[in-house]
C-alpha cells in the first residue's frame, strides 16, 4: 500500500486516463522485483520510461533519475525525477545504470543491435543494464500477452508496430557480444498472466 500511496502523491495531477495507466501499470507488471535488483547510488536512465512509474518507485534509490520517452503524450512533469520527449539519444553524458522495461519488444530486431551498442557507450565501466521483457518460450503466459498488446497497439495506448521477442539465450549471447560479460537471467513472473523476464548484466 505504501508504494500505491507514493505513486498517488506522484500523478494526482495527471488527467485521470494517465492517473489509470499508471495504477494498471503497477498493478500488472512486477515493478518493485525490478527496482529491487537496481545497484543503490549513482545515476540511472530509463529508456521508454512512458508516464514515469518505474522511475518515481525507483527515484529514492539512485542519486538521480532521467527518463526519454517518444510519445508526447506520457511526457508530464513528476517530482524528483528528470524526463526529456524523444529516444535515447536525446540525452547526454554517461550512467551507472540504464533500464530498459517493456519496450525493446516494439523496437525491430534489426536495431537492438545499435541499441545496445549506443547504450554500452554510455554505461560507465562496471555499469548495469536492466532489461525486462517476456518469454517467448513460455507459450501459454506469452499468448494471453500478445493479445493484450495487440489490443494496446489496436488502442494507440503504444507506440510501435514491432513484436520482436528473443529466446532467453539468444538475447543472452546478444548481450554478450556487446560487452556484457556477466548477464543474469531470472523470471519474475510469480503471481502474474505474463511471462516476465528479467536480464540484469554488467559491463566488463
Amino acid at each position: 500500500m505504501r508504494n500505491v500511496a507514493v505513486l498517488y502523491r506522484a500523478f494526482r495531477s495527471f488527467p485521470p486516463a494517465a492517473r489509470a495507466h499508471t495504477l494498471i501499470r503497477f498493478l500488472t507488471c512486477p515493478l518493485l522485483r525490478v527496482a529491487d535488483r537496481v545497484p543503490p547510488g549513482g545515476t540511472l536512465l530509463d529508456i521508454g520510461a512512458g508516464h514515469g512509474v518505474f522511475a518515481v518507485l525507483v527515484r529514492d534509490r539512485v542519486a538521480r533519475v532521467f527518463g526519454v520517452e517518444p510519445d508526447l503524450r506520457k511526457v508530464l512533469p513528476v517530482a524528483g525525477c528528470r524526463f526529456v520527449a524523444g529516444y535515447d539519444d536525446v540525452i547526454r553524458g554517461s550512467f551507472d545504470v540504464i533500464t530498459i522495461i517493456d519496450v525493446l519488444y516494439k523496437i525491430p530486431m534489426a536495431e537492438w543491435d545499435a541499441l545496445l551498442a549506443r547504450i554500452a557507450a554510455r554505461l560507465k565501466p562496471g555499469g548495469t543494464l536492466i532489461v525486462k521483457e517476456m518469454d517467448p518460450t513460455e507459450r501459454l503466459k506469452n499468448r494471453w500477452n500478445r493479445l493484450q498488446e495487440a489490443a494496446a497497439s489496436a488502442l494507440g495506448l503504444t507506440l510501435g508496430e514491432s513484436f520482436s521477442y528473443e529466446a532467453p539465450a539468444d538475447f543472452t549471447a546478444r548481450l554478450k557480444r556487446h560487452g556484457f560479460a556477466r548477464v543474469d537471467v531470472e523470471r519474475i513472473d510469480a503471481w502474474y498472466p505474463h511471462p516476465h523476464l528479467l536480464y540484469v548484466a554488467r559491463l566488463i
